[in-house]
């Protein structure tokens, strides 16, 4: 009868122990698992570009995408230099080859240069060893003009992935956007995209330019003062990117 009972007792104490055993694998299962999931989405976030700034700093940036033609590159230039304000042009590579001597201006008056792809073509679209070539290429042509250091990039038309953030990353180049688009390819006029802007203007945003917009060249004056009026600084967008907290 003795042994009967410890055999018993033995029997309870080893299926105690399977279940104890059970229960620490399956609890380190979920734990892997939350963890991979919790290092998916930062990989996820990490490869977001930036479309405004976390900053409390009142101070903006001005971009001005130039891809198609060089219309009005030299009236904008000389509006900024007698603002006293710099801004970031973004250029493609063929504009950076076609139209040498506007690229060579913009850096020479102390505004800043960002890549808009060699192609102004949707980098979507694009495998991997293409989207590499377009960065890179941009990038090469840009600096044996400039001898400027790239340090901003931007996808044509918005169109941005991991892929293309990566690859820029890779390059050494930050992926920037806009919060703001001022629409000026609409032909929205100088009130309009005062406006515009002032709706949603906040410390760390990036203002969306084009050097062809209908008004934007003689708008360019107004829109500065009106973000200088609401107590903003503007200045490029890499200095504004070393204001992230």
């Amino acid at each position: 009868m003795f042994l009967v009972f410890n055999k018993k007792k033995i029997n309870s104490y080893l299926i105690s122990m399977v279940t104890v055993i059970m229960l620490l694998a399956m609890s380190m299962l979920a734990n892997n698992k939350e963890y991979s999931t919790i290092e998916t989405s930062t990989g996820s976030l990490s490869s977001l570009p930036i479309y405004k700034v976390e900053t409390e700093i009142k101070k903006v940036a001005i971009s001005i995408n130039c891809s198609e033609n060089a219309e009005n590159i030299e009236s904008i230039i000389d509006s900024l230099s007698k603002m006293k304000v710099k801004a970031t042009f973004f250029v493609t590579g063929e504009f950076a080859i076609k139209y040498p001597d506007k690229v060579k201006k913009i850096v020479d008056n102390g505004n800043e240069i960002g890549n808009l792809s060699y192609h102004y073509a949707n980098l979507k679209n694009k495998n991997k060893d293409e989207i590499k070539e377009e960065i890179e290429s941009c990038t090469k042509e840009i600096e044996k003009l400039t001898n400027a250091k790239l340090k901003v990039f931007r996808a044509p038309y918005g169109e941005c992935n991991n892929a293309i953030v990566k690859e820029a990353r890779n390059q050494r180049l930050v992926t920037v956007q806009w919060n703001l688009d001022s629409l000026d390819y609409n032909g929205l006029n100088s009130e309009e995209m005062c406006e515009r802007i002032n709706e949603g203007l906040v410390p760390g945003s990036i203002i969306l330019l084009h050097n062809n917009g209908k008004y934007t060249a003689d708008s360019i004056e107004n829109i500065i003062h009106n973000i200088q009026k609401q107590e903003y600084e503007i200045c490029m967008v890499s200095d504004l990117i070393s204001l992230q907290r």
